[in-house]
């Protein structure tokens, strides 16, 4: 599994930009986290901004999973779907998805079309959890925003275009 440290720098007009350096699979959690903080002290005088966040990114094997593994020639990482979402302290994030199906968008519209089984699936899991005890997990776990509320609600799902960094 490989790791990598995912900074995210905040600028003047509260906007964000991330980028991540890999490490070596065989580096341990801990040596990771430390790493992410003596980077940031050798990044923190290089910016204007100042670093948000610093994460660690572990690789996951989707090799048993049964998903696709290639893609449809129609995909392009330029289209997507924005979701945002409501906490529990009614705070917004949100979320997109590159690549998201055409035909999962409301015919001469730009809404997600929610009733749809898939995306209905992926807004409960959203707002209220996966339960993991079937799969060896210890509970539910629910997703959150970066100040660790509980995301509640969806509050829109949008069709969404970004241009590539390529």
């Amino acid at each position: 599994m490989a790791v990598g440290i995912l900074f995210t720098f905040r600028d003047g007009k509260a906007a964000t930009s991330s980028t991540q350096v890999n490490l070596p699979s065989s580096t341990a959690i801990a040596d990771a986290v430390l790493f992410g903080q003596q980077m940031a002290l050798l990044i923190d005088p290089l910016v204007n901004g100042f670093i948000s966040r610093i994460g660690i990114v572990v690789d996951v094997d989707l090799s048993a999973l049964a998903i696709a593994n290639a893609p449809s020639p129609l995909a392009d990482v330029e289209e997507g779907a924005r979701f945002q979402f409501r906490t529990a302290q009614n705070n917004f994030t949100s979320m997109r998805i590159p690549t998201f199906i055409d035909n999962l968008i409301t015919a001469g519209g730009n809404a997600v079309d929610q009733v749809n089984v898939d995306v209905a699936a992926y807004l409960t899991a959203m707002e209220t959890g996966i339960d993991l005890t079937g799969v060896g997990g210890s509970g539910t776990i629910s997703p959150s925003d970066t100040r660790d509320e509980d995301i509640t609600a969806t509050t829109s799902a949008l069709e969404s275009f970004q241009s590539s960094r390529g």
